[in-house]
């Protein structure tokens, strides 16, 4: 773990509110100069405590109207066959997450579609097909009643 100072903490926390922010921008904000902003910024790069910067899309703007949750279950522990599968989903755009559970006996995916129909497809194609499977519940998310990104940053 790396230690950070109550500025690195600030950075972070301004960052994940706006990533868009200039070095500039972003120094104001933490009280800091320029430079030395940028000097920490790269570092909390090269440390990978900062991995990306990315836009938040709209998925139903887009027109994704369906937001599944899908726990997996999987009848073999054989570390082959379970890579094979998670392989597999990894050629699906719309399976956009993919978490193993302690023990590995389960996945759940986040998965997103256009439609009912688009759901089901994924579902038969990428994990149902699958001889390693043995279960799968579908949850499908209705409403969102709290979303935060990042994480906590705390002093």
């Amino acid at each position: 773990m790396v230690e950070l100072d109550r500025i690195d903490n600030m950075i972070l926390e301004k960052l994940q509110r706006n990533g868009r922010m200039t070095n500039v921008e972003l120094a104001e904000t933490v009280g800091i100069s320029p430079p030395p902003c940028l000097r920490r910024l790269k570092f909390l790069e090269q440390k990978g405590i900062i991995s990306g910067y990315h836009a938040e899309l709209n998925r139903a703007v887009l027109g994704y109207k369906i937001k599944a949750l899908c726990i997996v279950s999987i009848s073999s522990q054989f570390t082959g066959k379970v890579e094979s599968f998670v392989k597999s989903l990894e050629k699906s755009e719309n399976i956009r997450e993919c978490e193993s559970t302690a023990g590995n006996e389960f996945f759940i995916l986040t998965i997103i579609a256009r439609n009912l129909e688009e759901y089901e497809e994924i579902l038969r194609d990428y994990i149902q097909s699958s001889k390693v499977v043995s279960n799968v519940k579908s949850y499908i998310l209705t409403n969102n009643h709290k979303c935060e990104y990042g994480l906590p940053i705390k002093d």
